[in-house]
């Protein structure tokens, strides 16, 4: 046997849950053509098969309507890397004990890497067609799940490659892709608060200075500092500029004097960008679905686009409109057409 049974099971597990493990069940149960590690002969049990069999029809069901997805996704994020886990385990005929948990732990990382993979596919199709495409979706991860635990048994040579390549990949592809699904998650989250606040009757803000009080105390502290003596902070937002190496937290001041761009950099750093008013030849603020876009483009090339989710829809409409005056753009201006505004670069 090559690591390519239980890896590809593993990463077959990141993509649906239950399948590759009640393919496991029965291929050692009936077709004796895996054979079980002794902890783990309770798999090809009779109960377990049936309990395994109602899950992969609840998942396969519940992956295929847009929101339930979601929150299927959410449920299962630490039990597929245990799924993933389990299945490694299983395939791996040995005594030693480090070997078993060394094994698992693998099985549960690649697992864990899949099901990032796919939930922040999922997160975009929803972001992008309102989940019309989210079905479609679940049936190509249906089958590349199916496919992909059939090649772990029958050819685990090609699945041994294929994990290589896809360990690679992911070294190489991690932090954006973290970085999307988290901003895949914040603006959905933003859009269940936003719709949450609606059927409440949350008064919305009526003035800038409130989208201040959006933003936790001590971080809020920490960008005080950045300003000069006397310098007055009128507003602030925070949200997300797309970059090459995936989306990144932003915040953007809006003082007295000028606009104060803080990207959030790891560990601990920032990195500053400033515009002052007289350089703003266009502002504007765009809403979607699930985000909000507020858009500044400069005369010296320093554009912004800032991505706020939509709880901070009110504040970015404002803002604009308070940088407007500041810039001192009148409204005839504002009313002729805007040249397209670039993507921020990292």
């Amino acid at each position: 046997m090559t690591m390519g049974l239980p890896m590809g099971l593993a990463m077959a597990s990141g993509l649906n849950t239950y399948l590759p493990l009640l393919l496991l069940s029965l291929f050692a149960r009936f077709g004796n053509v895996v054979h079980l590690s002794p902890r783990f002969q309770w798999l090809i049990s009779d109960q377990t098969i049936i309990v395994l069999s109602i899950l992969v029809l609840c998942e396969v069901l519940a992956d295929k309507f847009p929101g339930m997805d979601h929150v299927w996704d959410f449920i299962h994020t630490l039990l597929r890397p245990v799924a993933g886990a389990l299945a490694a385990g299983a395939t791996v005929s040995t005594d030693n004990i480090f070997e078993m948990a060394l094994v698992m732990l693998l099985g549960g990382s690649l697992a864990t890497a899949a099901h990032t993979a796919k939930a922040t596919v999922r997160l975009a199709s929803s972001t992008k067609t309102l989940g019309v495409a989210n079905p479609i979706l679940s049936i190509v991860e249906d089958v590349t799940s199916l496919v992909a635990s059939l090649f772990a048994v029958y050819a685990p040579w090609l699945m041994a490659i294929i994990a290589v390549l896809f360990v690679i990949t992911t070294l190489l592809l991690g932090p954006p892709l973290w970085r999307t699904l988290r901003f895949n998650l914040g603006a959905l989250a933003g859009g269940l608060r936003w719709c949450g606040r609606k059927i409440i009757g949350s008064a919305s803000p009526r003035d800038l200075e409130a989208s201040v009080l959006e933003i936790a105390p001590g971080r809020l502290g920490r960008l005080r500092q950045l300003l000069e003596n006397g310098e007055e902070l009128l507003g602030a937002l925070e949200g997300w500029r797309r970059t090459g190496w995936g989306p990144r937290r932003n915040s953007l001041l809006i003082t007295s004097r000028q606009l104060i761009l803080v990207e959030r950099r790891f560990p601990g750093r920032i990195r500053t960008q400033t515009l002052p008013y007289s350089d703003v030849q266009l502002v504007r603020e765009r809403g979607s679905m699930l985000v909000s876009r507020l858009e500044i483009l400069s005369r010296q090339k320093q554009d912004v686009l800032l991505i706020v989710p939509k709880t901070q829809a009110e504040s970015a409409g404002l803002a604009a409109h308070k940088i407007s005056e500041l810039s001192g753009l009148g409204q005839e201006r504002s009313a002729t057409p805007r040249p397209k505004l670039a993507a921020a670069t990292p």
